[in-house]
């Protein structure tokens, strides 16, 4: 199970006990409304959040160095379901920087063309250590 599994099915517990001790009247319901909004708010900010891009991916994509990178691994060649943004490990080499490894974003139907050892153009930034594939 990924991280990302195990903390919202860890919500999802938190949001049953909260039920639970709503329900044998352990705890008031007036007390109960704001934890499950609470619980309930920050829930759909970790469903959604993987579909927005990263806030630092427009200023690369418009400011960023072209450069050339290796995909070092990709377990998204077979993904499916939804478009989602995500972080494919590279070696990134700009023409006036040296070489460095970090985490390239992309969404999931542009990950699923990329065979490990081939090489991508990014926009990078070296100095952040950021890299959005070009499109």
């Amino acid at each position: 199970m990924t991280s990302r599994t195990t903390k919202l099915l860890g919500m999802y517990l938190v949001l049953a006990v909260l039920i639970g001790l709503s329900v044998a009247h352990i705890i008031p319901s007036i007390l109960a409304v704001p934890l499950f909004l609470v619980v309930l708010i920050v829930m759909m900010g970790f469903i959604v959040t993987p579909y927005v891009p990263p806030l630092w991916a427009r200023r690369v994509a418009r400011d960023g160095k072209k450069a050339r990178a290796t995909v070092l691994a990709n377990e998204f060649t077979r993904a499916g379901g939804t478009d989602m943004w995500v972080a494919i490990p590279v070696e990134v080499k700009p023409i006036d920087a040296p070489a460095f490894k970090t985490d390239m974003r992309c969404k999931v139907s542009q990950a699923k063309k990329l065979a490990v050892g081939s090489s991508v153009p990014v926009r990078c930034d070296p100095g952040r250590k950021l890299a959005l594939l070009a499109e």
